[in-house]
């Protein structure tokens, strides 16, 4: 902990190797706002929190830089964990749960963040204290502002600390292979409220958690109502479309991203001026996902019908490349099984996709050095056994998304299938998204 400032060479070759495994983990991880990083002033990045360890991981990363991340203390009381955490640049936070003895240590580790802002470390944290599933800001613990300002007020208010919001949003926070939008927003000087801090330090305290909370509310997908939280998300999913069209949008994960703000606010607004009432949305909206999942189509299938010409020469597409995929999930099979199944114990969904990363980094890191072991040991040529080693990874990934493709090319079939012989079904089924999407328009205001 003493030296959390610094990096060592163990420290860059691991954050190489990680983040270049982050990048594959994920389909595509987009950053936007890079530019809103100001350079050479005392930094601490605020982001909403839904993913567990994947949050921090997609600062640091996105960052370009070593980040020192504070989280709860009661996962440092392990020796040897806790040596592993700050090798890693992470600090403890004392929380009354952990007892109220405890809470004096916080003193020296703030005392260390001001140390790491002094260097010129940026310090991150998750200021909501908790993780959740929904696309909602909770309320801000107020730790961060007083971070900020015992590190303003030991410097006799030199620091000129900036807060940078960090909005993080997930295709699907669970999954591999899917598509990770950093969005960084412009920074907060926390200069500005030096001087209120001084006459009262729990006002200014309070007023820049609540001026920081709606910065990070716009730089992400922020639901209000959290009642009806999922029945808006799943509105907004079957309208982009048709809202990416009448503003002459390209259906991008970008323009999705950014045009789900502006749509859920006017479904929000839609709620309380009951030009959407919530009752009947709710219960069509039941009925058209239980027929979705009785003949496991989605949504997307309903909306934009296969015709029978495309889905053949897909299905021909993914025979002729199966002798890959076959050879791809033969060669990664192992190391891809052993991940899924230890994360498919872990008890909060949160935490999935980070233990399945953070054990699939070093699995896969040891199968392809057996690997290589083995082709060394082998009497072929290393002109024919070393080629085969380096394309087993890119046959991996090929096989892994593949499948993925699979997936959805049977939803396609099961639909066009449904189509084809129960005409009365699919009917029922199109006729309840109609009948979803005319209220929508209406509210938005699409023609």
């Amino acid at each position: 902990m003493q030296n959390i400032e610094k990096t060592n060479l163990l420290y860059r070759l691991l954050y190489r190797t990680a983040s270049l495994y982050f990048h594959l983990f994920y389909r595509k991880v987009t950053v936007l706002g890079r530019e809103n990083i100001p350079e050479n002033v005392p930094l601490i990045f605020a982001a909403n929190h839904q993913n567990a360890l994947m949050d921090a991981l997609a600062i640091l990363f996105a960052a370009r830089r070593p980040v020192v991340f504070l989280a709860r203390a009661d996962i440092f009381k392990n020796p040897r964990i806790a040596g592993l955490l700050y090798f890693l640049k992470i600090l403890p936070v004392f929380r009354i749960r952990d007892g109220i003895e405890s809470m004096g240590n916080n003193n020296l580790i703030f005392t260390k963040t001001v140390k790491v802002l002094q260097s010129g470390l940026p310090i991150g944290i998750l200021p909501e204290g908790t993780h959740t599933h929904i696309k909602r800001l909770q309320t801000l613990k107020k730790g961060i502002c007083r971070i900020a300002f015992m590190a303003a007020e030991s410097t006799d208010y030199a620091l000129d600390i900036n807060i940078v919001p960090v909005g993080l949003d997930y295709t699907n926070y669970q999954n591999a292979g899917t598509h990770l939008i950093v969005n960084f927003g412009k920074p907060m000087s926390v200069a500005a409220y030096y001087s209120q801090y001084r006459e009262n330090p729990q006002k200014a305290i309070t007023q820049l958690r609540d001026d920081l909370a709606g910065r990070i509310r716009a730089v992400m997908i922020h639901v209000e109502d959290e009642q009806h939280h999922d029945m808006l998300q799943s509105l907004n999913a079957m309208i982009m479309r048709s809202w990416l069209q009448e503003h002459s949008l390209k259906d991008t994960r970008i323009n999705r991203f950014r045009s789900s703000m502006a749509v859920l606010e006017q479904l929000e607004n839609g709620l309380k001026t009951n030009a959407l009432d919530p009752e009947s949305t709710a219960a069509d909206l039941k009925a058209y996902q239980e027929l979705l999942r009785k003949y496991r189509i989605r949504d997307e299938q309903v909306e934009t019908e296969s015709k029978p010409l495309s889905l053949l020469l897909s299905w021909v597409a993914w025979v002729l490349v199966l002798p890959i995929h076959v050879s791809g999930m033969i060669l990664n099979w192992l190391p891809y099984r052993i991940p899924v199944l230890l994360s498919a114990k872990i008890k909060d969904p949160q935490f999935v996709s980070s233990v399945n990363y953070g054990l699939s980094l070093f699995v896969y890191l040891f199968w392809y050095l057996i690997l290589l072991i083995i082709a060394l040991l082998l009497p072929f040529s290393t002109a024919v056994t070393l080629p085969l080693i380096i394309a087993s990874p890119f046959a991996g990934l090929f096989a892994f998304y593949n499948y993925l493709f699979y997936k959805k090319l049977l939803a396609r079939s099961r639909q066009y299938l449904l189509k084809r012989f129960k005409p009365e079904q699919f009917r029922k089924l199109t006729a309840l998204r109609k009948s979803l999407t005319a209220r929508i328009v209406t509210v938005l205001n699409i023609r």
